[in-house]
């Protein structure tokens, strides 16, 4: 019994708590799901950086439907498939429909800045005028 790692694009980096999270041994894996990727309208540079980061990466590129290929290496390793949080719907569509299916396990991540005040979220410089001097301070500010 050993864990998966799936890491979708919202979270390509191998900092994230996710890893933490696992047990020692966890296969890690990103699905290149064309269906997906087609109806999230990614242009062609943004999936060119989505396949130049996953180089980087040490994990495995599975092609396929996202829910068939996680559900047969869930099968395969018997344990949980652990997923970094996401606001995409569609990737948390997906991840309730694994979690249907078997022990999904959805990890969240630490925030980019603590503030001391819920943030205006209204444009994004708002926000940003208020981030920015914690943003680049070790630990965001935490």
């Amino acid at each position: 019994m050993s864990d998966i790692i799936w890491l979708h694009e919202d979270a390509l980096r191998d900092d994230h708590p996710v890893f933490d999270a696992a047990e020692p041994g966890a296969m890690v894996c990103f699905v290149w799901d064309d269906e997906y990727l087609q109806a999230m309208d990614y242009g062609f540079k943004r999936l060119l950086f989505i396949y130049e980061t996953l180089l980087e990466l040490p994990l495995a590129i599975l092609h396929g439907n996202q829910v068939a290929c996680l559900s047969a290496l869930a099968g395969e390793h018997n344990g949980r498939i652990l997923v970094p949080e996401t606001p995409n719907p569609r990737l948390q569509q997906t991840i309730a429909t694994l979690g249907e299916n078997g022990r999904v396990e959805v990890v969240e991540d630490r925030p980019f800045v603590t503030l001391a005040h819920a943030p205006d979220l209204h444009r994004f410089f708002r926000y940003w005028n208020t981030a920015r001097k914690l943003a680049m301070t070790p630990g965001g500010g935490r």
